[in-house]
């Protein structure tokens, strides 16, 4: 006669629907905030859960990078204090994704034997090591967050690809004849749905990042990695399971194992985060506060004697064996950091020397940009709200310590000279709030809010022409888009007129070129021979050739962005030197020194 099932208990029910409903918030917040929709009004949603992480919080207070919006995550220090990893169980995105996918492809795979008990120190050290990291004011402990992970994942990735394959699936079946696929497509276009509707129909794509794959692969590896272990991520690598389960070591709430134990080994079996293992010296299971996650499915689920219970009682301050690392470990985590920390700076440090060094930084991020790299964690809010899709994760050209921070790439998109302000809202001096979405999203203050007239003020660097790339200079043929384009009311870009080589009479033929300097050196031509001159094309003509006015420009990367030739732009943004910010305390007004210019006339 088989056994039959417990019934769940109600707060294993209430954490199961508190996790859908967080997780529903997460994507309603990450669709309706895409682009800038709906963070005008209200900045605060895009950044609501990362200004609770109290990884963020001890991360920039270690930096000297600290904001008050991130008090917030005090909230969830304090249920980290009475329940122990509870934010993992109920609230956090990434582990209820993780959980999602377990069940649908995981929920009949026996994963008993893989326990690795010794894993779930490695988030420990990894921990201690990203907090010594932040000392040295570099904020990478972004790469393993989950939150920012979720963050820079969903938002820079897994959305994106799913609006570009539901796009392109419903146009699909519109050609095929099936109508209600027009139907759908209005539709979801008319509630934002969508990330951009421009004219896709017609050719036009969605918005795209040049690390979406990886970070999408990454995502998948994080979720596929349960196959050997259930919340394999959040057992052995999450610094911020980590940190609460250290907070929790204090809670009087944690699940606890009565002397009816048999010590069958259910509980450790069917834990999805490990959180029993053998007492020592005694023929029964103990539970683990550092690693609870306070699901409730092992009060009636796991025991078959109901010998465990999450309930209050005297706190073990003390881990239990096995849970932490050893202190030698732990300093060596922490070594680690300190040693990692000066070669990553020494790299930043050195490629900030370099002219190649492409860092385009938005308006209002922290200069110089040591200071940015202390307070920026790699969450992903600035690239995704971004209306012109132009901030982009970085590559390792701005060193090791700057990978997956924002920067321009103009040639996809350009820095929108109104962005959160309307061009109405200027003529009518409306001015009062933030106009740069990037600075009003961003949680840490890594961007800071702008007004309109500080905004347009900022110079994120000055466009140069490339005498061989751009039309008129290269190959004598009219161009002046990049100065028609130009934003700014005073345009920062200008033209001279000069006389150059007709492109048309050098494609002549020799005799006919010699016959056209033969014509031109006489004094009188007969009215047949003057016919003949004005039939050939002119050996030279008047061009206007566009150059920058360097006082006016602020490096917008509207011309690099409109210019019409494929590949390299004929005009870039050059990223300002070093030596040229003039940068004041944190969060102030910021001076620059004017940059001496050239392209311009003499």
């Amino acid at each position: 006669m088989t056994q039959r099932k417990k019934p769940r208990h109600p707060l294993h029910v209430l954490r199961i629907v508190s996790q859908l409903i967080f997780f529903a918030v997460f994507l309603v917040l990450l669709v309706s905030t895409a682009l800038g929709t709906a963070v005008t009004a209200r900045p605060w949603l895009a950044h609501v859960f990362l200004i609770t992480d109290p990884l963020i919080l001890a991360g920039m207070a270690l930096a000297g990078a600290f904001t008050s919006v991130l008090l917030a995550a005090l909230a969830v220090v304090a249920l980290s204090l009475l329940l122990p990893r509870a934010y993992c169980g109920w609230i956090c995105p990434l582990g209820t994704t993780m959980d999602i996918v377990d069940k649908l492809l995981f929920r009949k795979r026996d994963r008993s034997e893989n326990a690795a008990p010794r894993l779930r120190q490695v988030k420990y050290g990894l921990l201690a090591a990203l907090l010594v990291l932040a000392v040295f004011r570099l904020g990478v402990f972004g790469w393993f967050d989950p939150l920012c992970i979720a963050t820079r994942s969903f938002g820079v990735a897994v959305y994106p690809m799913a609006d570009l394959a539901a796009k392109a699936s419903l146009v699909a079946a519109e050609e095929s004849g099936i109508g209600a696929a027009a139907d759908a497509y209005d539709w979801a276009a008319g509630v934002g749905l969508f990330i951009r509707d421009a004219n896709f129909k017609e050719g036009a794509r969605g918005i795209g990042y040049p690390w979406s794959f990886t970070f999408a692969a990454l995502l998948l590896a994080i979720l596929l990695a349960q196959a050997y272990q259930k919340r394999f991520w959040c057992r052995n690598l999450c610094p911020l399971g980590a940190l609460m389960g250290l907070l929790g070591s204090v809670s009087p709430l944690r699940p606890r194992v009565s002397d009816k134990c048999v010590a069958c080994g259910a509980c450790r079996k069917r834990c999805k985060t490990g959180a029993f293992q053998e007492a020592e010296g005694e023929e029964r299971y103990r539970g683990l506060a550092q690693e609870c996650i306070t699901c409730y499915a092992c009060e009636r689920e796991f025991c078959p004697v109901d010998a465990i219970h999450i309930g209050a009682g005297a706190p073990r301050v003390r881990p239990a064996p096995g849970v932490l690392p050893s202190r030698r470990a732990f300093l060596g985590s922490a070594a680690t950091g300190a040693v990692f920390a000066p070669a990553l700076l020494l790299d930043q440090r050195t490629r900030n020397k370099a002219e190649t060094n492409p860092t385009l930084r938005p308006p209002g991020a922290l200069r110089p940009d040591t200071e940015f790299l202390s307070a920026c964690v790699r969450c992903g809010e600035c690239m995704r709200v971004c209306p012109t899709n132009a901030l982009h994760p970085s590559g390792l050209e701005n060193g090791v310590a700057g990978l997956w921070t924002p920067t321009f790439v103009f040639q996809i998109g350009y820095c929108e000279y109104f962005c959160a302000v309307t061009k109405d809202d200027v003529e009518q001096r409306r001015l009062g709030r933030p106009a740069n979405l990037c600075g009003m999203v961003c949680p840490t203050a890594a961007i800071r809010p702008l007004t309109h007239a500080e905004k347009i003020a900022h110079q994120i660097g000055t466009a140069v022409f490339d005498h061989s790339r751009c039309l008129p200079w290269a190959r004598g043929e009219e161009c002046l888009t990049c100065e028609e384009q130009c934003p700014l009311p005073k345009k920062a870009i200008s033209h001279r007129y000069e006389d150059v080589v007709n492109l048309d009479w050098l494609a002549l033929p020799q005799p006919d070129r010699h016959r056209y300097e033969e014509l031109e050196a006489k004094e009188t031509l007969t009215a047949d021979e003057q016919t003949e001159l004005d039939a050939m094309p002119p050996k030279s003509k008047r061009l206007a050739r566009p150059y920058v006015l360097r006082d006016r420009c602020i490096g917008c990367g509207t011309c690099e962005n409109v210019c019409p030739l494929d590949g390299a732009s004929g005009v870039r943004v050059e990223r300002l030197q070093t030596r040229e910010i003039l940068a004041s305390d944190r969060g102030g007004p910021q001076r620059q020194r004017r940059r001496r210019g050239h392209g311009g006339p003499p």
